[in-house]
């Protein structure tokens, strides 16, 4: 059903819309696997304004022609499972069909800022109940539903042409791994996803896969990872320390299990005053905290070479999908074609 490999770009949708579609396209044209939205909310407005990352994607799929386009990822806390499905179909329907991937996870963070608990977001379930209410419907079946979160009920649909419509989940905790493993099509793993990391996340979704009798190995494993590439290594590093800073601030926020940490070596003791700095003083000055020893824990950046043993070290570990996030480079439209001639080829073949 999926290429064992894919290669693809995502941007947090705090980059100005029209200059996603215009990413978009160079995408498709330099002949990238994907290109993909991860949707960023008001508590990313430090990074810039959020756009609706569904609107960007309708937008970005009447603009290209081959490449796929995926969310990675949406939360089901912003977005009733009736109106993801939807949003899918409508996506699917603009790419011409084959197209579209959809990403759901958690997006912890950005709910606790827009009234979500601990106690109330429940992610495993929540995702569960989502994930089938959206196959029920892209599916075309009718759906009488009074779960334990969401109610909906509709006749069965008058097309004869409905495709189905992969599924990712966006997981880091074990549990939302073994769910991962047990009903997606494709698993995303978090930023500051490493080899480690990803070895420890394939031992819990291969018991979710055993739980409706698949094997790991036959689960496509992506992750978002923090990238950025140039020929000149220095510039590459200078233009992902901001984000670096604000991602190393939001994963103390968003996880509570800090194996994702661990596995990277990164220290709360190296955590936390970056993160404090970034609270108090701004995303600049957070930067400035950000040493080159702490970026190679959790970001991909470098020359193309580096970078590019980077990701064949995680293909190795098994993460074939991997999504290069947010920076690129320092002109994202450079980045965009040096990986697509210089870093895809030989990922490939890694």
């Amino acid at each position: 059903m999926f290429p064992e490999k894919h290669i693809g770009v995502c941007l947090l949708s705090v980059v100005p819309a029209p200059e996603l579609v215009r990413l978009a396209k160079i995408a498709d044209e330099a002949g990238l696997d994907g290109f993909w939205l991860a949707e960023g909310y008001h508590y990313f407005r430090h990074l810039g304004e959020p756009s609706s990352s569904t609107s960007v994607a309708a937008a970005a799929a009447v603009s290209t022609r081959r490449i796929t386009i995926g969310l990675g990822i949406v939360p089901p806390y912003t977005r009733h499972p009736g109106l993801l499905a939807m949003e899918a179909r409508t996506l699917d329907t603009l790419s011409g069909g084959g197209r579209f991937i959809i990403g759901l996870g958690a997006a912890k963070a950005a709910a606790l800022h827009m009234g979500w608990t601990e106690a109330t977001m429940r992610p495993v379930p929540t995702h569960r109940e989502t994930i089938a209410l959206m196959r029920e419907l892209l599916a075309g079946k009718p759906v009488d539903h009074a779960g334990r979160l969401y109610k909906l009920d509709a006749p069965a649909s008058i097309a004869k042409d409905l495709r189905s419509i992969p599924v990712a989940i966006g997981a880091t905790g074990p549990k939302m791994l073994e769910l991962g493993g047990e009903i997606a099509d494709i698993v995303l793993l978090p930023t500051f996803t490493t080899a480690a990391f990803v070895k420890i996340a394939r031992e819990r979704m291969a018991a979710g896969a055993a739980r409706s009798g698949r094997s790991v190995d036959a689960i496509p494993i992506g992750a978002t990872l923090p990238f950025s590439v140039a020929e000149d290594e220095g510039e590459a590093r200078d233009a992902v320390r901001a984000l670096t800073a604000a991602y190393i601030a939001n994963k103390l926020q968003n996880i509570r299990d800090d194996t994702l940490m661990r596995a990277a070596g990164l220290d709360e003791s190296e955590a936390r005053p970056i993160a404090e700095t970034l609270q108090k003083d701004g995303p600049q000055a957070a930067a400035r905290m950000v040493s080159n020893e702490i970026m190679d824990k959790v970001v991909i950046a470098g020359t193309p070479a580096q970078v590019t043993d980077k990701l064949i070290e995680l293909s190795d570990a098994g993460l074939k999908w991997p999504l290069l996030y947010q920076v690129l480079g320092p002109d994202r439209a450079t980045a965009i074609r040096v990986v697509a001639e210089k870093v895809r080829p030989a990922f490939m073949r890694g």
